[in-house]
């Protein structure tokens, strides 16, 4: 999933041991500390990986949901965790930020049946562009995909357009 090819990957194998702990493995057999060894981007390919693994060998059909998968991750191995899972999922229920998005539009297209936009009022006017109507602390759902907005959801890209006011 990190896309390295055998000879230059850091990581070469993993597996569960029989009191279910994880065990990675680099080159030579060396044994990695997930938790010191690898960077953010590397620790989350491999929980999807093995949350992957597991839901195949449950043998129980179900939809996976994960909630920011791609955070920290660079276009490349974004876009193939995005394929894999999708390729290795029922159903996929990914939560995605903007930043997230970014570099998988075309992949989301391909194979993405449905998208909504989750909205946060709480983000007016730092980060929305238009007021919602409400300060209550809930969730705003619109229509709206990874290519498109509406009034409800349309945001500033940086918090210097915000404060130019820049649409």
């Amino acid at each position: 999933m990190i896309g390295s090819d055998e000879e230059s990957a850091l990581i070469t194998r993993a597996e569960i041991t029989p009191e279910f702990r994880i065990v990675v493995f680099g080159r030579n057999n060396t044994t990695i500390d997930p938790s010191m060894d690898l960077n953010g981007a590397s620790r989350r390919a491999l929980t999807i990986a093995f949350v992957l693994a597991l839901t195949e060998i449950s043998g129980v059909e179900a939809p996976n949901v994960i909630d920011t998968p791609l955070g920290m991750m660079s276009g490349f191995v974004k876009t193939e965790v995005v394929k894999i899972a999708s390729d290795n999922s029922a159903q996929l229920i990914l939560f995605l930020t903007h930043d997230e998005i970014k570099g998988c539009e075309d992949i989301l297209d391909e194979r993405a049946a449905q998208g909504s936009t989750m909205t946060n009022p709480a983000h007016y006017p730092k980060i929305l562009k238009n007021d919602p109507g409400t300060k209550e602390a809930k969730v705003l759902l619109c229509d709206c995909d990874h290519r498109s907005s509406c009034a409800l959801c349309d945001r500033y890209e940086s918090s210097a357009d915000a404060a130019r006011g820049v649409a």
